[in-house]
């Protein structure tokens, strides 16, 4: 049970690409930089909290269900 909680643990960086138009990407970087943050650093909090909230919504959307039926 250690074990596999330690491999969740463990963190890989892969590279993450996406297309964005130019302005969008620079506009981004000028907002995130004047808050003393990197891109990376806002990206990813940002993919943890989608996570979580989706987790979230399908939690609840499970709960309503069990309590309808």
């Amino acid at each position: 049970m250690k074990k596999e909680r330690a491999r969740k643990l463990e963190v890989k960086p892969v590279q993450l690409s996406i297309n964005v138009p130019e302005n969008i990407r620079d506009d981004f970087r000028d907002v995130v930089e004047r808050n003393g943050k990197t891109i990376e650093d806002v990206l990813k909090l940002y993919m943890q909290k989608y996570i979580w909230k989706q987790g979230e919504l399908q939690r609840n959307r499970q709960k309503r269900r069990e309590s309808i039926g």
